[in-house]
């Protein structure tokens, strides 16, 4: 199956009964499969694609459908910095530019600080919600998490930053 044949599977609820007949279909595939990046692989075989790219594809599936609100369970797994990258990119403009709720279940701790609002569970129980400088805490974490946990501002970036210390993350310096 090509990318276009994939992203259009995200169409089916918009179909017809019994004629498959969807009229805004073909302007909502173009939209998705331009605002995920994907309208160059359009006719490029599915099982051919990088992990990142089949990651675009399988969010541009869920775009199709043109809903307004995106649930996520971890998009960035298994995919290289790159594509990480590019993903968390890709779902902060869908909120920012395109007014789509997004949801994301994420691990990294770093990559949901760019989050509006975050959400810290503990034991499957909410701990605390609210904006990532208020979640992120070095007490909080470390509590939850049972380890220590750093919490810095990159000025670069305009981020937080979380490094959790474990036993051999300070080593002495050796001398010379």
């Amino acid at each position: 199956m090509c990318v276009r044949e994939v992203v259009g599977y995200g169409r089916h609820p918009h179909r017809a009964r019994w004629r498959g007949v969807d009229p805004r279909g073909a302007e909502a595939i173009a939209w998705a499969m331009e605002v995920t990046g994907v309208t160059d692989m359009a006719e490029r075989p599915v099982d051919e694609l990088s992990g990142g790219e089949r990651q675009r594809v399988w969010l541009a599936t869920a775009l199709a459908q043109r809903t307004y609100t995106l649930l996520l369970d971890e998009p960035t797994t298994f995919l290289d910095l790159r594509y990480q990258v590019e993903t968390l990119d890709l779902i902060r403009d869908l909120a920012d530019d395109h007014d789509v709720a997004v949801g994301v279940v994420l691990h990294d701790l770093d990559q949901a600080a760019v989050a509006d609002t975050i959400v810290l569970l503990d034991e499957g129980r909410v701990r605390a919600t609210g904006a990532a400088a208020d979640v992120l805490t070095p007490a909080l974490l470390s509590e939850v998490y049972g380890i220590r946990i750093d919490v810095s501002f990159d000025p670069a970036t305009e981020q937080l930053t979380t490094q959790p210390i474990g036993r051999h993350s300070v080593r002495p310096r050796r001398s010379a």
